[in-house]
């Protein structure tokens, strides 16, 4: 009896120490979102000498109103956010796209080199996109796609292809073969299998896919600094940059303009975390 006690004793002190660890790492994680947000809720003056209060008694939307309606000499921030909007939602399905493709091919056909490709798919990001910064600029430049939106749409495919094709092949691996063999006697063609059996049981790993293209083409920035040169073609983090120079720095409208660029995400991402966890989860054990 103490024997068992003994043991009902440690697992509930682990279990306490594990809620208390991930408590702490939740709290790690989201206090500079929560600090963001709060203090572009509070006046300028407020930022500027450092007195922002975690629970302000008094809160203003002057700063996102500024953000949002500025016209003088600047373009409106709203329309950096539908740039990102616009240039994301094209990686997302040109991403995904490519690497059914891609993915479906590695799972399903034989040919020389298969695996060797499959292995390099994830070596890429060995490297740092830092080092094909001058190649990339150089091509864009020929092919007279500098300060173009088409440019950052082929850069930021380029850079969330190789991960969400090897994030389908595993999807692609479980779908039974004799399932697709099955719809050939019912009549289907090769495509028509692909289309009735592979995608739908692999829906998770295609949205999970989505989301992390999506995701990779809205936070990026190296690219966009060194393709981007109209000010009415900037994204939201080159935007950002723009309030912060050796002159001076727009807090409220930085601090604004932070909070809003998180949102877009988070409307897309809560209401599918389910799923994405679940393509995650199941591209890793497949």
């Amino acid at each position: 009896m103490q024997r068992i006690r003994r043991d009902l004793i440690r697992r509930n002190t682990i279990t306490l120490f594990f809620l208390i660890a991930i408590v702490v790492i939740l709290f790690i994680d989201l206090f500079p979102f929560y600090w963001v947000f709060i203090s572009s809720l509070q006046p300028n003056i407020e930022i500027l000498t450092g007195k922002t209060r975690l629970f302000p008694l008094k809160m203003t939307l002057k700063n996102y109103a500024d953000l949002l309606l500025e016209t003088a000499g600047v373009t409106a921030f709203r329309h950096y956010i539908l740039n990102s909007l616009r240039i994301s939602l094209v990686v997302a399905v040109l991403s995904t796209g490519v690497a059914i493709l891609g993915a479906y091919g590695l799972s399903h056909y034989q040919f020389f080199g298969k695996e060797f490709l499959g292995r390099m798919l994830l070596f890429v990001y060995v490297f740092p996109t830092i080092l094909i910064i001058i190649p990339v600029y150089g091509i864009m430049s020929k092919f007279k796609l500098v300060d173009t939106h088409l440019s950052l749409i082929l850069i930021h495919t380029t850079l969330a292809a190789p991960f969400c094709t090897w994030l389908l092949r595993s999807f692609f691996d479980s779908v039974p073969f004799e399932l697709e063999e099955a719809a050939k006697i019912d009549g289907c063609n090769k495509f028509q299998a692909f289309i009735r059996i592979a995608l739908p049981l692999s829906a998770p790993g295609i949205l999970t896919a989505g989301i992390f293209a999506m995701i990779t083409s809205w936070g990026e920035y190296i690219f966009v600094l060194i393709m981007i040169n109209s000010g009415t073609k900037k994204t939201v983090p080159l935007a950002l940059a723009a309030y912060m120079s050796h002159v001076d720095i727009q807090w409220g409208r930085l601090l604004a303009g932070s909070a809003l660029n998180v949102l877009p995400i988070l409307m897309i991402f809560l209401p599918l975390t389910r799923y994405f966890l679940k393509g995650f989860m199941e591209g890793a054990l497949k």
